[in-house]
């Protein structure tokens, strides 16, 4: 029992640090590499590819710029 509880706490916080990116779609730039979406993936971040540009949410700007640049 004591087990169970444990896993579930574990899991409720992994869970809830993960981040939900909710803001506006603004523009990363206007190519998207292997790498660049690889990264973008790895990180959670989602993207969309619309008229050449790549969008990313609004919020999630810093994470991008940090971790994929």
């Amino acid at each position: 029992m004591k087990k169970m509880m444990i896993m579930l706490v574990i899991t409720a916080t992994l869970s809830a640090c993960q981040p939900n990116y909710t803001g506006k779609y603004i523009v990363w730039g206007n190519t998207l590499s292997e790498n660049n979406k690889e990264c973008l993936k790895d990180n959670q971040i989602p993207y969309k590819k619309e008229n050449g540009n790549v969008y990313i949410p609004e919020d999630a700007f810093d994470a991008a710029i940090n971790t994929c640049s």
